[in-house]
């Protein structure tokens, strides 16, 4: 994650010095830098048309967490993430109140409608928080735990979120080097899933592969031996 909040910090001090109030402009400046690092969004095989937008949860977190840029210059801030801490808002709702009232509070801030879309940039925003070591992980176990009963109708799109988050957790745990062997990653995949309880969330190896050679650059090689998938070059960038 490293080259990845190095990018972070990046965009944040050319959105600093050009003075940029507008969402649009920074989504694009984030975009730009990380293109010019060879650096992908934090994704799964999906490349939808608001990924760069998605990703400014990466941008928040850091410009929150490790530069308190909401203290330091709360008008930018707030006129930059004020989407992101509405969810993040949200979000803590559904940790601290009953499912009856988070559910009238969370709707009541997201405008009164809460779609997929809506509940995986939720999601998203802590995980963000959670893989850049700003946030400990059993703060969103809960809150995927918690949102099929404030949501119900959102079930199928939190298991399928839940999915994504362990697959992204052993991909970085391989580039972290704290997996080495097929034992420690179906011991770590199995663990994490029963942690979060949650019905058909186990995501197979050859989607964690493709996360940790796209999102966290570790090479198809050393995949085959961890995971048993074929060696071969990097996928596109713009996976479906």
């Amino acid at each position: 994650m490293r080259n990845r909040i190095n990018a972070a910090m990046e965009a944040l001090s050319r959105i600093l010095q050009e003075k940029t109030t507008d969402r649009g402009k920074a989504t694009s400046i984030l975009e730009d830098t990380y293109r010019k690092r060879a650096i992908q969004p934090l994704r799964g095989k999906a490349w939808p048309n608001d990924i760069w937008d998605k990703e400014m949860a990466t941008l928040y977190v850091i410009a929150k967490y490790a530069l308190m840029l909401n203290e330091e210059n709360p008008e930018l801030f707030h006129k930059l993430f004020n989407y992101e801490e509405t969810l993040e808002e949200a979000a803590n709702t559904i940790l601290e109140k009953s499912p009856e009232d988070a559910r009238k509070i969370v709707l009541f801030l997201l405008g009164g409608q809460i779609d997929d879309n809506t509940v995986a940039r939720l999601l998203r925003v802590l995980t963000t928080k959670v893989v850049t070591g700003f946030e400990d992980e059993d703060k969103l176990i809960k809150l995927l735990q918690l949102l099929p009963k404030v949501f119900p109708e959102q079930e199928q799109t939190v298991r399928k979120y839940a999915r994504f988050y362990i697959a992204l957790r052993v991909a970085q745990s391989i580039a972290m080097r704290e997996i080495r062997s097929r034992i420690a990653k179906e011991a770590f995949k199995q663990a994490l899933a029963a942690r979060i309880g949650l019905p058909r969330i186990m995501p197979d190896d050859e989607y964690i592969a493709f996360i940790a050679t796209n999102v966290f650059e570790v090479p198809r090689k050393k995949l085959s031996r961890i995971l048993g998938v074929k060696e071969r070059g990097k996928n596109s960038a713009a996976g479906s």
